[in-house]
């Protein structure tokens, strides 16, 4: 049984976020995440950053099974003409040029205030990959105050999922399940902190006295 490298306190691992240059709607989101994840590396080339990892990706799957394992090819070069951005996680020499711990194809719903997992693979040989991966685009939803991810998983994935409170939408599915994530964005878990906070500063403030006179209001009649 050979060991796998596990990437969870590797501190040279390398996250960017390459976007579909065919999708000219997604400046904002491109804005709002850059302090979260490394956005389109090399931009003077990101016409072809985009391209070149996608016709990367291919070449390993084709001619290896180390990423993306029983899944099509060709599904996984379709899904990237249609996803909105891939985001990779690897070696500090990140990609174009780097190695591949994982990836993950997104879409961001704006319908469902959503983002949705189209594909996300690991290396075989790397363990931690898919945990990196749901952490990076969680941390990503919540920049941009998302409320759901989703996907649609095999049955053998589901446990997985099910670690990271992902919930079957459908309990009775079997053999593929879209599964849920809600997310609570960080001004809500803020601002319910803060309103708890003032509460129970608001109790302790309550003069003695006024607490006194009302117990004995109640107690003369």
């Amino acid at each position: 049984m050979s060991l796998k490298y596990n990437i969870k306190n590797d501190k040279n691992i390398a996250t960017s976020i390459y976007f579909n240059p065919n999708n000219n709607n997604l400046d904002d989101i491109k804005i709002l995440i850059e302090d979260e994840i490394n956005v389109n590396p090399n931009s003077e080339i990101v016409q072809n950053s985009y391209k070149h990892i996608k016709e990367y990706i291919y070449s390993i799957i084709t001619k290896s099974e180390f990423l993306c394992k029983g899944l099509s090819p060709k599904y996984i070069r379709n899904s990237f003409n249609n996803a909105d951005g891939v985001i990779i996680i690897g070696s500090s020499n990140v990609l174009p040029n780097g190695n591949v711990y994982g990836f993950a194809l997104l879409k961001f719903d704006e319908k469902k205030n959503a983002i949705c997992i189209d594909v996300i693979c690991s290396h075989k040989g790397i363990t931690g990959a898919g945990h990196y991966l749901l952490k990076k685009i969680e941390a990503i939803a919540k920049k941009l105050s998302m409320t759901q991810i989703y996907l649609t998983s095999v049955d053998t994935a589901i446990s997985f999922y099910e670690k990271y409170n992902f919930k079957k939408k459908d309990m009775l599915c079997a053999d593929m399940c879209l599964m849920i994530k809600s997310i609570k964005s960080k001004a809500k878990t803020d601002n319910k902190a803060k309103s708890n906070s003032n509460s129970s500063r608001t109790k302790k403030n309550v003069p003695r006295t006024q607490t006194n006179k009302t117990k004995r209001s109640y107690s003369k009649s």
